[in-house]
C-alpha cells in the first residue's frame, strides 16, 4: 500500500507569564499567499532535522524564529497522538509548551512578517487552522495559573 508521505515535525506554544495581566501566548503571522489572501497566526512550528530529537528541534526553531533563548529542559510535552492529513501529506507533530518571561524578541522575516502576545482567552479567535485549535486547546488545558 502506497500512502501519502509523513513529515514529522514540532509546534511549540510560547506562554509569557505576566505578573499584573492575563498571561500571553506568542503568535506568528504568515504572510498573505493566493491561497490565503489575508495571511494567518501560528505558533512556533518547523520540521525536525536529521539527527534531531523533537526537543532540539523545538528549541532550535524557538531561537530561529524568534530569537528567544530556550532550554530543552524547560519545554513540556503534551501527549497524545497529532497527525493531520493534508492533500499531499501527512503531518505528525510533537506537541510542545514552554514559559517565558521575556516581552522582546526578532522574527525571522523569510517565515513570518508580524508577532504578537495574544490574551489566553483570545488565543483560538486569531487561529486561521483546525490543526492549531486543536493543539491550543490541549496545551490551554495543560497551563497553570
Amino acid at each position: 500500500m502506497v500512502g501519502k508521505p509523513v513529515k514529522k515535525s514540532v509546534e511549540c506554544w510560547i506562554i509569557r507569564r505576566m505578573v499584573d495581566a492575563e498571561d500571553a501566548v506568542l503568535l506568528l503571522h504568515v504572510a498573505a499567499s493566493p491561497d490565503i489572501p489575508t495571511g494567518f497566526w501560528q505558533p512556533v512550528t518547523g520540521g525536525i532535522k536529521e539527527g534531531e530529537t523533537s526537543r532540539e528541534a523545538c528549541v532550535r526553531e524557538v531561537y530561529e524564529e524568534t530569537s528567544l533563548r530556550i532550554r530543552v529542559e524547560d519545554i513540556h510535552q503534551i501527549p497524545g497522538q497529532w497527525e493531520f492529513e493534508l492533500p499531499h501529506q501527512v503531518i505528525r507533530k510533537d506537541l510542545y509548551w514552554v514559559e517565558t518571561y521575556e516581552p522582546a524578541l526578532r522574527i525571522a522575516p523569510e517565515e513570518h512578517d508580524d508577532w504578537k502576545w495574544v490574551p489566553v482567552s483570545a488565543v483560538e479567535a486569531e487561529l486561521y487552522w483546525e490543526s492549531n485549535r486543536r493543539t491550543w486547546a490541549a496545551v490551554r488545558d495543560y497551563l497553570r495559573p
